[in-house]
This record gives C-alpha cells, structure tokens and sequence, in this order.
C-alpha cells in the first residue's frame, strides 16, 4: 500500500467521517479535531498495516475516542492539523460524482449539513462561504481567494478568523438544513461559489472541472428538496443547470475557451434548458424576486435565443440593472455595460463605465469588455491596449491565448 494510495483513500472518506463526528461531537471545530487526530493516525499506521477493513468506521471510531479523550482532558488543541491541509489539493468529487444514485445522495446530505454547519451567524456571508470551500469542499487557499478576487494572503487570514470564531462561538444548532433557514443566503452562496470555480477554473490544465460543477448541483438539488417553497434556491439550481447545460459548447478541439456568441448552439442540452427555464418560471411566480433568479433570468435569455443575433440585449440590459440593486458589484456593473453596449450601441455602454471606478482588484474582466466594446465602435488601437491588459490578468492560459487571438484579429500593423 503506497502513500499515495493512502491519501486517495482519506480524501474519498474525509467529508463522511467528518459529518459523523459532527452529530457526535456537536461542534463542528470539535469533529474537525477529532479527525484530524484520526487521519494523522491513519497516515502512520496504514501505509506500513494496511488498509482496515472499512477505512471509514475505523476513522469513525478513532475519531470518536480521541474526542473523548480530549474532553477527559478539558482540553482543546488550539491548531488545525497540517494532515488534512495536505490532503485536501485534491478533491474526490470526480469519482463520488459517478457513484451509485442511493451513496451519492447519502454522501450529498452529510456535505449539505456540513454547509450549514460551516455556515454559522457568528460568521459573515463571504467568511461562512470561504470556510465551507476549503473545510468541506477541499478547495485550496488559492482556489478560494480567485473565487473572492483578494490575495491569497488575505484569504488566508480571512479563514483563520472565521475558524477561531468559529471555534468560540460555533454549536451544532442550525447545522441541520430544516432548522438552519437563517443560514440559507451564506448556503447559497457558498454553493454559487463551488460551481464558479468548476465553471471556469483558474487551473490550465482543466479550465473546466466538471466534478465541481456536478458536485454543486447535486447540493443544489438536496437543497430544493429541503426548501421546495424557497424562491431563491431554485432560482440558484435553476441558474447552475442553465449554465452547464452550455458545457460541451464551451471549448474548442484544443481545450481554448469559445465565447458565447461563437458557440455551436445544437451542442447545448436543450432538455436540461427547458426543466430549467420551467423551474425558474414557478419561481418567479412566487413574487419573491431576489439575486439568483435574476441571474437566472439572464441565463435564459441567452439560452431561449436560437443565434447570438438574435439575443435580447436590452432585456439582459435592464435584467443587470435591477441585478445590481440586489448586489452593487463591480461584476455587475461591468456586465450590465457590455450588454448595454450591444442593445443601444457601444457608446452607451463605454459611457457606463466610465462613470464608475473599477479597478482590476475589484473585475479583472474590466478590460476584456471595454475592449469589446472600443472594438465595436471602431477604435482598434484603444481596443488592443485594453485586450492587452485582459491578457495580463486572464485567469488561466486559455483565455489567454483566446484573447491574444482577438488581438491579432484587430488588423493593426506590428510594431
């Protein structure tokens, strides 16, 4: 038995054995303690012993007796074991997404209570989604500070004041999705998150990881299963299914990113489109307008149109500014001015942002749209500074390259 092989194995059962110990424990950093001490175990014992016959229930029971030996001791370690920081660079997903329906579901309810575990009112919104991605999901720290657009330094921080808050303040009421309703938004956006970083990765070898983005709807399901009456979370499964359903589309023979308007539309899962855009119609009705659905509603546009050419701009335009007042981002803003540029010309759209201070910090993506934009309105040179520095920040080299291409195919002289 390799080490390697051993690793495998505790990353596979980590996010079971941690819920377990979390309905045992009652504190969710207790159960993280816990586990740790188990895996550290399980790293000294089993390369040279072998493999237990159940890997998990020997981690269960470990866990369990080094819990109680602690609070025998009135003690708790003030650390957080380098094992599972180790462990989790690489997640399992890929292998649980392609399991069997009755375990996948079991394994999905353990990591939606884990969620809600992560997601406590002691913590911020953006502090309970952090902590969720790296403790739960397994997503490195930089992953997490791509997601937020901060330093990976200042990610860093961020968890670990969430984690001893959470450690002082932190209970298991609320962990439970029916009695954690007050949890939902950080849930939600945890979840939009997770899907985000699957959608279009930071990884140049996989751009897009599809373990993640099935992995987030599957939560997502679990999650409308538990609040069938919440307009929001099916807003958000809603959103999630409108965009993978574009996947296949997404990427050329050469792995490069293909831009929406250049997508072959009858690559698209046009049945998953339409389960969705049904979803998201009975949400709306509810009357209860918030963030997802909207997001959503844009998604569909773009989905319901049969060419790029035929796209309603000005309805994704007005979707974005009543999207802003839910939340006033540089993101939005800075999407809502390209569509404004396609549906009443790129002027208006450039005169949008120049109204507001955007810096790279805050949308890397600043500049790929006002190049587009100085493109369309028939200012190369413009255009080619602002792709340039679109480049300089792409997110990984695929859309660089893609970009580079945009550059070259303005027709201006080399230097």
């Amino acid at each position: 038995m390799t080490p390697g092989d051993t690793a495998d194995e505790l990353r596979r059962v980590y996010p079971s054995v941690l819920g377990k110990l979390l309905r045992f424990t009652g504190s969710l950093a207790d159960a993280e303690d816990a586990v740790h001490d188990a895996v550290e175990r399980a790293l000294s014992s089993w390369v040279e012993s072998g493999w237990p016959d159940s890997t998990e229930a020997w981690l269960v029971t470990v866990a369990r007796n080094a819990h109680l030996d602690r609070r025998r001791r009135s003690r708790r370690a003030e650390r957080h074991g380098d094992a599972v920081a180790s462990l989790a660079q690489l997640s399992p997903w890929a292998r649980v997404a392609v399991a069997e329906p009755a375990v996948l579901r079991g394994f999905k309810d353990e990591l939606l209570r884990l969620l809600f575990a992560c997601c406590h009112p002691a913590l911020e919104v953006g502090e309970s989604a952090a902590l969720a991605l790296a403790t739960v999901v397994g997503l490195s720290n930089d992953e997490i500070a791509r997601a937020f657009l901060v330093a990976p330094r200042s990610m860093e921080q961020r968890l670990t004041r969430a984690r001893k808050r959470l450690r002082e303040k932190g209970d298991v009421e609320g962990t439970t999705p029916e009695r954690g309703v007050e949890r939902l938004p950080a849930v939600l956006r945890c979840l939009h998150l997770l899907f985000n970083e699957g959608y279009w990765s930071g990884e140049d070898h996989t751009p897009i990881r599809a373990d993640l983005c099935r992995l987030a709807i599957g939560l997502a399901r679990s999650l409308a299963e538990t609040y069938p009456r919440e307009p929001e979370v099916a807003g958000l499964l809603s959103l999630l299914l409108l965009h993978d359903a574009r996947r296949d589309a997404r990427l050329d023979e050469r792995g490069r990113p293909v831009p929406l308007p250049e997508q072959d539309r009858t690559l698209w899962d046009h049945d998953t489109i339409a389960y969705a855009t049904a979803m998201l119609d009975r949400a709306v009705s509810a009357r209860a307008p918030g963030p997802f659905q909207t997001e959503a509603a844009i998604a569909a546009v773009h989905c319901r149109a049969p060419t790029a050419d035929a796209t309603e701009w000005l309805e994704i335009a007005s979707l974005y500014a009543l999207l802003e007042n839910f939340r006033p981002m540089a993101a939005v803003r800075v999407n809502r001015a390209f569509a404004l540029g396609k549906a009443e010309g790129p002027a208006a759209g450039l005169e949008l942002l120049s109204r507001t201070d955007i810096s790279v910090g805050d949308y890397p993506y600043v500049h790929l749209v006002r190049g587009a934009l100085l493109a369309d309105a028939g200012d190369p040179a413009a255009a080619a500074l602002a792709l340039s520095e679109a480049a300089r920040v792409a997110r990984n080299e695929h859309e660089r390259a893609r970009i580079e291409e945009r550059i070259a195919c303005l027709g201006l002289p080399d230097e």
